[in-house]
């Protein structure tokens, strides 16, 4: 009997390391040379910091691709890239992750990068070719982005124009509105691969836009939590000293502050790929904190309307003056003028605008989902607003 307990004791005992050896993920070289550091990985990284609720999956990978891809260390992002794909990234996604880092952590890190993307995209089989003729769309960059368009001007223009022109025009004016990432998704990249190169000073700004990007700031806090496994403690520590900067600015300010937006404050000109005919927009406003509501006062001469577009949330419109037009797609255009309200449904497809012989200015006020608030897509064909 004593031999017999004994025996199955030591199954009892001997059923769970075999079962532990089997679960896990740390690599056998790691297991056999450095069993502690082994321990530390199952256990903590993908036994605790991997799982925690304050971060989806999704963005752990989005965190750790863009560490290793800031870093260099290609050799570890297949398995994680895997991961990435597993955990609900894109392979647009991968693309778009991989061009924000090219500007942020250099060509030659990206182009690396590629290399180990090509061997995972051809074993799982993805569409190369739909990633090839893919156009994303544009997405509208946040109100604060004409202060640092100018702050930019300011600093670079008398001793580095072409830098400042890049800057303004191509990293902000053209690779932060594309659409294969979201805006809240781009900063979450950008914050990951500054704060793993240590580029404090660049940190601040876009902890700060992350924010208005639709991060909150648990999210940024779990994400440098997760990367102190990825880049190393004393980067992660450096980087949650310059967030915790940037959040106490800001409780501040949420606290004490309340928003008195002018008419007419700071008028800019409608963008042509957004709007038809002439289109002023004015007296922004943004919401603080983790509130997602935004919007602006938008005049429109006689003839002139937006593109069809969509809003996530959906969109108030509150018509301050003038006559003009509201059409979903596929159901008749209705006529809209000073005095009413009108609320157009989340997703659904829409355009809005003057009528031909009258300007029409309303106020416009929607909510961000993952930092997008709109999505615009083609303009309206002449002859269907034409026959208005």
């Amino acid at each position: 009997m004593k031999v017999a307990s004994a025996t199955a004791a030591a199954l009892a005992l001997a059923v769970p390391v075999e079962a532990e050896e089997r679960a896990s993920v740390a690599p056998r070289n790691m297991q056999a040379i450095a069993p502690a550091l082994a321990g530390y990985t199952d256990r903590v990284l993908f036994g605790d910091v991997w799982v925690r609720p304050e971060l989806p999956p999704r963005d752990r990978s989005i965190v750790t691709l863009s560490v290793l891809i800031a870093t260099g260390k290609t050799a570890q992002m297949t398995s994680h890239l895997g991961r990435g794909l597993d955990n609900g990234i894109k392979p647009s996604e991968v693309a778009g992750m991989v061009t924000q880092l090219a500007f942020y952590t250099g060509w030659p890190n990206a182009v690396s990068a590629l290399n180990e993307v090509e061997k995972v995209f051809a074993e799982r089989h993805v569409d190369l070719a739909s990633l090839a003729t893919m156009r994303p769309a544009t997405a509208p960059l946040p109100g604060s982005d004409p202060a640092r368009a100018a702050t930019v001007s300011r600093k670079l223009d008398p001793i580095a124009p072409k830098l400042a022109e890049l800057t303004n025009n191509v990293v902000f004016g053209d690779l932060w509105r594309r659409t294969d990432l979201s805006p809240r998704d781009r900063s979450l990249v950008t914050i990951a691969a500054l704060a793993a190169g240590g580029d404090g000073n660049q940190l601040a700004f876009h902890v700060q836009r992350g924010l208005e990007n639709g991060l909150t700031q648990p999210q940024i806090v779990e994400a440098l939590t997760h990367l102190a496994f990825y880049a190393g403690w004393p980067k992660a520590n450096a980087a949650i000293d310059v967030a915790a900067k940037v959040f106490a600015q800001k409780e501040v300010v949420a606290v004490s502050d309340v928003q008195i937006i002018h008419p007419g404050q700071d008028p800019t000109s409608g963008p042509a790929e957004y709007f038809t005919g002439s289109v002023s927009i004015a007296s922004r406003f943004k919401s603080t904190g983790d509130a997602r509501l935004g919007g602006a006062t938008v005049t429109f001469q006689p003839g002139a309307h937006t593109n069809w577009h969509t809003h996530p949330l959906g969109q108030l419109l509150i018509v301050t003056a003038g006559h003009g037009w509201v059409q979903v797609d596929g159901k008749a255009a209705k006529p809209i003028a000073t005095g009413d309200t009108v609320f157009i449904s989340p997703g659904v497809r829409h355009w809005h605008g003057a009528a031909r012989e009258s300007a029409m200015t309303h106020v416009a006020v929607s909510e961000a989902q993952d930092g997008t608030s709109v999505t615009w897509l083609e303009p309206v064909a002449d002859a269907l607003y034409n026959k208005l």
